[in-house]
Order: structure tokens, then C-alpha cells, then sequence
């Protein structure tokens, strides 16, 4: 850019060097034409152009950035210049006044004779001084295709330093994490996505690795307890009791694990898309929408790892007696507690007392209903009422956004799935009904059967 302000700077003082010639030769013209006729507006015209030829020598000597104009930084072109200031002051405009100031028409004629060939002379200065700005010119024009000739070579190695570097930090941690996704969807938690940076990419790969650890001891724990457990029944009931309860927590491990699988595959399959498009965004240079990407790959990631430790915990809920009433209201004293979401726990009627099975499939049922509402209803205000009139009814109400039960409470909804296979085993009614920004209502109608 300052090599082409100079090319510029020195064309604009070649062409108005240029116009100092024309206006020499111009000045002569009418100091003839004032010495055959004079006249005031001959006199007025050679003032005014004497005016304009210092104003533009001065111009030339000094620069003017707004136009912008410059002599190049030469010291021949200087020297030049200072010459043609002192001639002008010391030759060229003294002959002049000489002729303006006398009316003795011979002495004017013989100043006239004098000044022709100092003008001369000082226009062969000026073509001197033209032919020093045109050399520097072609000079900084050559320097100029010198330096593009550089850039480009330099914005093609730059180009190729970038895509390097993005292919080594940005799309090889990427396409490792796709990996350790795909891996993962398959149940393998032993997984691990190595941790090359410190950036975003490595809390991913930190925050992918630690949900694999989470995992994996999720299934460690439960297969360390279900055999505990096992060993309790076998110790504690006959053979047949013990085999009976064997298969109900065998059930109860299968269900767990298949929401286990289906929470974390949603998230998993939600991941990876993701992940794909955040690498195309990153291969057309949109930086922006990658990274709006990645906010949303370490969302999924926070969610399916705040999903695990909610699944944790309805796993690990244990009903060691059969105080229903004690077993909701602590429910949802820690619900109210963790989400803010106001709670109503009303008791109608004495509620007889239900088998330990009874108990624990109603706890995760309400569980569940309170995780749905967290997650999906936007609610303000949950109501559980207990009603245990001619049969044991829980009524579990929410004035959240509700949902189309018609079309969103089918077998494709897997809480909703598991919260009817619960009822079924005990031989209990479940039954949904809601409307879109009409809140939810569940009712689950236990069967006379009790304990």
C-alpha cells in the first residue's frame, strides 16, 4: 500500500510538473502579448498564473497528502526541486517583474530577449526533473510487482501452514471423538479419546472420557450388586423364593439397562450428527457455526452425563418399607429442593398397606413422572395425591406444556414405554392424559391386590 501511495504521489507531481511547463511557456506568451498591447487584464492574467506556478512549485517541494502528492525520497530529486525554487526566485520571476514594472517598450523588448533563453533553461529543469520522478516510479512499480510476486508466495505457503494446522488440531481431535462415539454406541466403554490441546476440543475429549469412566463403573456397580443381592435371597428365602427374586431383579436390571442404552444411544446418535456437521462447517471455513457446534456438543455431552447420574439414582432408590406416603414426600422434598419447581402432596383416605414390590414400581413410576416434568413439561407447579377410597390411586398432576397424548405417548416414547411396563408388573392401570399447554395428569390405579 505505501508503494502504490508513492506510485500515485509520484504520478500526481509528474503531471503537475508537466502543468508548470505549460504555464512557463504561458507566462511568456502573455508577457508578449502585455509588451505589444498593454493592457490591466493582460497584467491581472500573468499575476494569476504567477500565482498559481508558485503555489503549485511550493505544492510540488512540500507534498500534499490529500490528493495525495509526492516527490520521491531521492536525494538527486531533491536537489533537483531546491534548483528549480532558487532559479525561479533568483532568475525566472525577477526577469518578469522587471518586464511588468517598467513601460519603456525597448527596455521591456530586451528583457524579453534576456528571459527566453533562462526559460528554456528552467523548462529543460523541469524535463529533468520530470525524467528523475518517472525513473523512481518504474523502480517502485518494479519493486511492486517484486513484493506481489512475495505475497503470493507467501499467501500460498500460509494456506498450506492453516490447512495443516487445522487438520492437525482441529480435524484429526474431531474425527477421534466421531470414533470414540461410534465405538461407544456399540457398548464399548472402554474407550478413550486422547487429550491433545487445552482448548474446547480438549474439554470434549475430557468431558467424553470422563463420561466413559461414568459409565463403565455404572455397569461395574451394577453388576458387583445385582450379585450381592443375589447372594442375600439365596441366604434368606427357600430355593423357589430365592428363584422368584432372582428373576425380579434380573427384570429390574434388564429395564435399567435398557434405559440406560436408549437415554444414552438418543444422545450418542445426537452427538455424532454434530460432530459431522461441525467437521463440514470446519472444512468450508465457517467458524461461526462451528462454533455454535461445539456449544452444542458440550451441551449433549452435560446432558447425557446429568441423564447417567438421574438414571443413577432412580436405580439405586430402595424401599425398605412400605410407608408409600413417607417414600413421595421425600421425593419430592429433594425434587423441590434440586429444581425449584414448587410441590403439592396431598393424602386422602387411609392407604392400606403395599407389598415391598408394590412400593418400589410406584416410587419409580413417580420418579420418572418428576424427571419427565423437569425435563420436558416447563413447570411450575407439581400436585401428587393419594387416594386409598375404594382402591389405591395416585394422581400425579403438573401444569407444565403438556403433550399430544394421541401422538406422543406411543411405544416410541421410552419413559413413557418403561413407566407401563412398571404398572403392568404390579397389575396396576396407568393412564395419561394431557393437551398441548393444558398440563399433564397421570393416574396409576393399583388393583385390589395389597398387601
Amino acid at each position: 500500500m505505501l508503494v502504490s501511495l508513492r506510485l500515485e504521489g509520484g504520478a500526481a507531481a509528474i503531471n503537475d510538473a508537466g502543468s508548470e511547463r505549460m504555464r512557463s511557456y504561458r507566462i511568456a506568451y502573455l508577457l508578449k502579448q502585455h509588451v505589444e498591447i498593454p493592457s490591466a487584464q493582460l497584467l491581472g492574467d500573468i499575476r494569476h498564473e504567477m500565482a498559481l506556478f508558485e503555489m503549485t512549485l511550493k505544492e510540488l517541494a512540500h507534498g500534499n497528502p490529500q490528493r495525495p502528492l509526492y516527490l520521491p525520497k531521492d536525494q538527486l530529486v531533491n536537489a533537483q526541486m531546491i534548483r528549480l525554487i532558487h532559479s525561479w526566485q533568483a532568475d525566472i520571476k525577477p526577469h518578469i517583474e522587471s518586464v511588468l514594472n517598467t513601460t519603456d517598450v525597448s527596455k521591456q523588448q530586451a528583457e524579453l530577449k534576456r528571459y527566453q533563453p533562462l526559460l528554456e533553461q528552467y523548462v529543460a529543469g523541469i524535463n529533468e526533473l520530470v525524467m528523475m520522478v518517472e525513473n523512481n516510479n518504474a523502480h517502485s512499480a518494479s519493486f511492486l510487482r517484486y513484493l506481489q510476486i512475495a505475497l503470493v508466495i507467501l499467501a500460498v505457503v500460509g494456506t498450506i501452514s492453516l490447512l495443516y494446522l487445522f487438520s492437525h488440531m482441529v480435524v484429526r481431535p474431531i474425527l477421534q471423538l466421531q470414533q470414540g462415539i461410534s465405538r461407544m454406541a456399540t457398548a464399548d466403554f472402554d474407550v478413550r479419546v486422547p487429550v491433545t490441546s487445552k482448548d474446547e476440543l480438549g474439554d470434549l475429549a475430557i468431558g467424553f472420557n470422563r463420561m466413559a469412566d461414568e459409565l463403565r463403573d455404572i455397569y461395574a456397580t451394577l453388576e458387583q450388586r445385582v450379585e450381592e443381592k443375589t447372594r442375600s435371597i439365596e441366604a434368606k428365602n427357600q430355593e423357589l423364593a430365592a428363584l422368584d427374586k432372582a428373576m425380579a431383579i434380573s427384570e429390574e436390571r434388564n429395564l435399567f439397562a435398557q434405559e440406560l442404552h436408549d437415554s444414552i444411544a438418543q444422545s450418542l446418535a445426537f452427538l455424532n450428527i454434530q460432530i459431522q456437521m461441525l467437521q463440514e462447517d470446519l472444512q468450508k471455513d465457517r467458524i461461526a457455526e462451528a462454533q455454535k457446534g461445539l456449544t452444542q456438543i458440550r451441551e449433549g455431552v452435560q446432558d447425557s452425563y446429568d441423564v447417567v447420574r438421574e438414571l443413577l439414582l432412580h436405580f439405586r432408590t430402595r424401599i425398605d418399607s412400605t410407608d408409600l406416603q413417607t417414600a413421595i414426600r421425600s421425593a419430592l422434598e429433594k425434587f423441590e429442593g434440586q429444581t425449584g419447581i414448587k410441590t403439592i402432596f396431598e393424602i386422602r383416605d387411609n392407604v392400606p398397606d403395599l407389598l415391598p414390590e408394590q412400593v418400589l414400581q410406584i416410587m419409580h413410576i413417580v420418579q420418572e413422572s418428576l424427571s419427565n416434568t423437569r425435563k420436558h413439561a416447563q413447570a411450575s407447579q407439581i400436585k401428587i395425591v393419594l387416594n386409598g377410597a375404594d382402591r389405591c390411586v395416585i394422581d400425579i398432576y403438573d401444569n407444565g406444556t403438556g403433550f399430544d397424548v394421541a401422538n406422543d405417548a406411543g411405544d416410541e416414547h421410552v419413559g413413557l414405554r418403561i413407566m407401563r411396563e412398571r404398572a403392568q408388573k404390579i397389575g396396576a392401570e396407568l393412564i395419561f392424559k394431557s393437551g398441548r399447554a393444558k398440563g399433564t395428569h397421570i393416574s396409576l390405579i393399583l388393583s385390589e391386590n395389597r398387601g
